[in-house]
């Protein structure tokens, strides 16, 4: 039986660690790629697995080395950040932790936590509501994976951090293959015909039949997902293009990979993705089915116009989106937040 955190099971103290050292970070499983990217930062992180909610899906990424799914939280570790990527149950739960905890921590002062919010409030329901409930839920820090994400979410009624995705461009790269990449649409996406609102299933039929498309992800009885990460970047380093179709992502994570594998991008344009994709320089961008089919059937019919759009994708990817950039971002991020928290900012 799990079992959360109580003041005899956990020792939280504030954190007297100074930039470069490094931290033990109390988290939730949520998206196993970018958390997968964010272990880069060289820190500790203790996943607790909550009854009922996501845990580490080993068809998406391995679990890196300094990551651990825990039931319990070990008695002989101090926490020096509480981290959430999302605003709702498990978020709340990680934050009754720290105010278990907060009688044991110097000064009563408790360790600071962190909301990282990835997603945009779900339009099949009460958009409003969503906000509302939102910020009815206290945290140290607030950050957004985008300028779209943050405005989106709090209304400019308070400050932000933005950290944009990074990506291991070192891994993510085009492979040394022979011969010419397969002329063929592209697409990744997980569970995608139950998916359709936010990820355009019915949208990629209706433009791509007659087309030669390859799909990957894990949606039983339509597409099987790649069988590693490895397997992901040959797949991406065969095919000249690669189709994305999300009408509610801020932005998927398999786009900026297939860009930093020169994988030339037709691709819906919304939320942050026209941040990144530049319409006929490293990609092609429309939110009209029309649009995006003929996209599809010109770069099919000219591999010479899709090279140089995914190597144009390649570079915007190295350029603006690698994981230096990310991994110093959030060593900043973290240990503000412990500063802060010290001095009594938050």
């Amino acid at each position: 039986m799990t079992t959360y955190a109580n003041s005899s099971n956990i020792r939280a103290i504030m954190s007297h660690k100074k930039r470069g050292e490094t931290l033990n970070i109390l988290t939730a499983t949520t998206h196993e790629r970018y958390e997968s990217n964010l272990c880069k930062t060289g820190h500790n992180f203790y996943a607790l697995n909550i009854p009922g909610q996501k845990t580490w899906d080993t068809d998406y990424a391995p679990i890196p080395h300094n990551y651990q799914v825990i039931d319990n939280i070990p008695d002989y570790l101090d926490f020096d950040i509480v981290l959430s990527h999302t605003s709702c149950k498990r978020l709340q739960i990680l934050h009754n932790v720290v105010a278990r905890i907060k009688t044991n921590t110097l000064d009563g002062v408790a360790i600071p936590i962190i909301r990282h919010t990835h997603v945009l409030p779900d339009v099949r329901m009460n958009v409003e509501e969503q906000i509302s409930a939102f910020h009815d839920i206290r945290v140290d820090v607030d950050s957004f994976i985008s300028k779209n994400n943050a405005k989106t979410w709090t209304r400019s009624k308070k400050s932000a951090e933005i950290i944009e995705h990074g990506i291991d461009t070192e891994f993510w790269n085009p492979q040394d293959i022979r011969g010419e990449r397969l002329n063929a649409c592209l697409s990744v996406v997980n569970d995608w015909p139950n998916r359709d609102w936010c990820c355009g299933f019915n949208l990629w039929r209706e433009t791509t039949q007659g087309l030669p498309v390859q799909v990957f992800g894990k949606s039983p009885g339509f597409s099987l997902p790649a069988q590693s990460t490895d397997h992901l970047r040959h797949i991406y380093s065969t095919h000249s293009i690669f189709y994305n179709t999300s009408l509610h992502s801020p932005v998927p994570t398999v786009l900026m990979e297939a860009m930093a594998c020169g994988c030339a991008i037709v691709s819906t344009a919304n939320c942050m993705i026209p941040e990144i994709i530049e319409h006929n320089y490293n990609g092609l961008l429309s939110n009209d089915p029309k649009e995006l089919r003929t996209y599809l059937e010109e770069l099919l019919a000219n591999p010479e116009k899709a090279r140089e759009l995914g190597d144009n994708a390649r570079k915007t990817i190295v350029e603006k989106f690698n994981l230096d950039r990310f991994v110093k971002t959030w060593n900043n991020v973290l240990f503000t937040a412990i500063e802060n928290k010290k001095n009594g900012a938050n």
